[in-house]
């Protein structure tokens, strides 16, 4: 029998409202004191957390996830993770008490964690549900399948015109001339907020390019009910278009990704 060994166990929080004490667990981190062992597991149950916190976006979830792998290795301890998150993403998200546990098998270890705290409790109905993370997915795919995936600009950082707190940034762009097109994952399950927010941003940014002598286009890609959904998700593909946004469904990311591809090679 393997000696157990001891590793520390960190629950990653979301903290949607600081003055609050309510918190929801997004993920676990376990390292090991002084050895080589860390890995990280993170939700993808996207509809209880966009439930517990409806004005976050999901992006900076993403966000949270890839910061933390990026420095994976350098966290020893409960207070290096703090400062990671505190610094990239202010009192947003917070590390729970250190769990000391004795295990075997550390991986294994936290593929339970996964399975027992971090799982959707409907499989079935998560895959239905992933919003704007699932749509960034298919139009990865679909840019994969044209083959220009790799020659698209990705994650765009946009705080010079949204601001430096903003984390707003866009899933895809590539330029033809002195444009900069841009595609956008958009998920309108129940409210136009996700709209008005894009639209005003869209407006920043449009003006900001104007200014250096670009234009900026944006095409927005929503889930394939929302084309055909009524009362406010209609009245926020009404603000996109009204505010010169092309609104795409995920469903056309092939005949989309066909015509980046043209214009590319244009």
């Amino acid at each position: 029998m393997a000696e157990k060994r001891q590793f520390e166990l960190l629950w990653l929080r979301v903290v949607p409202h600081a003055l609050l004490n309510d918190y929801m667990t997004v993920g676990a981190m376990m390292f090991e004191p002084g050895g080589d062992f860390a890995e990280l597991r993170f939700t993808r149950d996207w509809k209880r957390v966009e439930c517990f916190a409806p004005n976050l976006e999901l992006e900076i979830f993403e966000r949270l996830e890839t910061a933390v792998r990026e420095g994976l290795r350098d966290i020893h301890s409960r207070e290096d993770l703090l400062q990671l998150l505190d610094q990239k993403f202010g009192s947003v998200f917070d590390v729970g008490p250190v769990k000391a546990v004795l295990v075997e098998n550390p991986a294994a270890e936290m593929g339970v964690v996964e399975r027992d705290f971090l799982a959707s409790m409907a499989p079935v109905e998560r895959s239905k549900r992933l919003g704007r993370i699932g749509i960034v997915a298919r139009m990865k795919d679909g840019l994969a399948d044209a083959g220009v995936l790799e020659m698209m600009l990705r994650d765009l950082d946009m705080t010079e015109f949204t601001g430096e707190n903003d984390p707003f940034r866009v899933d895809f762009g590539y330029r033809v001339g002195k444009s900069l097109k841009m595609l956008q994952a958009l998920a309108l399950n129940v409210s136009r907020d996700p709209a008005v927010t894009l639209a005003y941003r869209y407006a920043t940014i449009g003006e900001g390019m104007r200014k250096r002598g670009e234009e900026a286009l944006m095409t927005a890609v929503v889930g394939e009910q929302a084309l055909r959904s009524a009362g406010e998700v209609a009245s926020g593909i009404a603000m996109l278009r009204a505010n010169e946004i092309r609104v795409r469904s995920v469903e056309e990311m092939g005949e989309i990704a066909e015509e980046v591809k043209r214009e590319l090679q244009a």
